[in-house]
């Protein structure tokens, strides 16, 4: 063999060398990340969660509890009416049965992870399987789509503010030349009442212009003032009627007493409605009033006797006679008195017996 060609095999075995030690290199680095991705040297402990929408997470993508990275996204299945994202997390994560799942953003520039909240504490943890909860959140696509709404309304309502600013200046600018002369007049008007009440005249410029006026009112005001805080002193019948509480405790005492006395009538009221006593047997034995019923007619018949004449009491009340009788009897014994004087007993006897027979 010849030096040439013991050279050309050297350089041949140690491009081969090198070869084989890049390749290891590559098989190496790939055996690493597809270890990471295949989780070949670490077994998490899987669970799933439903959500909405997944728009912008990706299989691999970072799993975080309360912000710390504990697994990753192993797989999204989409479902009829939502998505299905498998994960696992490391061993040790406690998730509970009140953790809650949502899609988070990680800035502003994009990237989505999978954000787990903490559970209650003291309660056991989900068996590895289940089912996480969820809730919805709005993503940056969600908030964009938003703005873009918000921004198509605030456009069109700004047409319109805009068609309506022309058409309610239109009508007003009509409306000014309908009544561009009134207008003028009332502005004239307006010009000379303010001169008028500058210048005092009528009662409303007196108002305004008149010194004394202003004078007395502050007087009024004074005088105010210091009968209020003369009242406040408690001086004078009012202030004692705001001041002094004696008013407010007669007033009570005297309520008091109207309430008692009240409740004795209402006593009262209630034994006459019960028929006892004089007043209650008045008011309700009906014997009573039938036997006051009978003496009235009886008392009728008999002043009608009387009237008519009838009986002693009727004569004495309707017959002259016995008036006149009397009258002359009244003057028999006046005489018979006047001759008493002059005679003895025995003659004055006599006398009376002669007189009256």
């Amino acid at each position: 063999m010849s030096l040439s060609q013991e050279t050309k095999v050297t350089l041949t075995q140690e491009a081969k060398v090198g070869l084989f030690f890049i390749l290891s290199i590559v098989l190496f680095g790939l055996m690493l990340e597809l270890g990471n991705a295949w989780k070949i040297f670490d077994h998490g402990i899987p669970y799933k969660v439903f959500l909405a929408s997944t728009i912008g997470l990706k299989q691999g993508d970072a799993v975080k509890l309360a912000g710390v990275e504990v697994g990753t996204i192993t797989r999204i299945v989409v479902l009829e009416s939502q998505v299905e994202v498998d994960f696992e997390v490391k061993p040790g994560t406690h998730i509970k049965p009140d953790t809650v799942a949502n899609l988070r953003t990680t800035s502003m520039l994009g990237g989505e992870f999978l954000g787990l909240s903490f559970g209650t504490a003291g309660t056991q943890d989900l068996p590895p399987g289940s089912t996480v909860k969820s809730i919805e959140t709005f993503g940056m696509d969600t908030i964009l789509d938003n703005v873009g709404g918000l921004t198509k309304d605030a456009k069109r309502l700004i047409a319109n503010l805009d068609r309506n600013q022309n058409e309610v200046l239109h009508k007003i600018s009509a409306m000014l030349d309908e009544n561009r002369a009134a207008v003028n007049s009332s502005l004239n008007s307006l010009a000379s009442i303010t001169s008028k009440i500058d210048k005092g005249d009528g009662a409303l410029g007196k108002l305004v212009n008149d010194k004394q006026l202003g004078q007395d009112i502050r007087d009024l005001a004074g005088n105010l003032k210091t009968v209020s805080a003369r009242l406040e002193k408690g001086e004078g019948t009012v202030g004692k009627l705001l001041t002094d509480d004696r008013l407010y405790t007669d007033a009570l005492a005297t309520v008091k007493e109207m309430r008692e006395g009240m409740g004795t009538i209402n006593r009262i009221a209630a034994r006459i409605d019960k028929g006892e006593g004089t007043a209650g047997k008045l008011v309700n034995d009906p014997a009573l009033y039938n036997e006051l019923k009978e003496a009235v007619v009886n008392l009728k018949e008999i002043t009608r006797k009387i009237n008519s004449g009838e009986g002693t009491i009727g004569k004495l009340v309707n017959d002259d006679k016995l008036y006149l009788n009397a009258l002359s009897t009244l003057k028999k014994t006046e005489k018979a008195m006047e001759g008493l004087q002059d005679t003895g007993p025995i003659s004055v006897l006599g006398s009376v017996i002669g007189t009256l027979f």
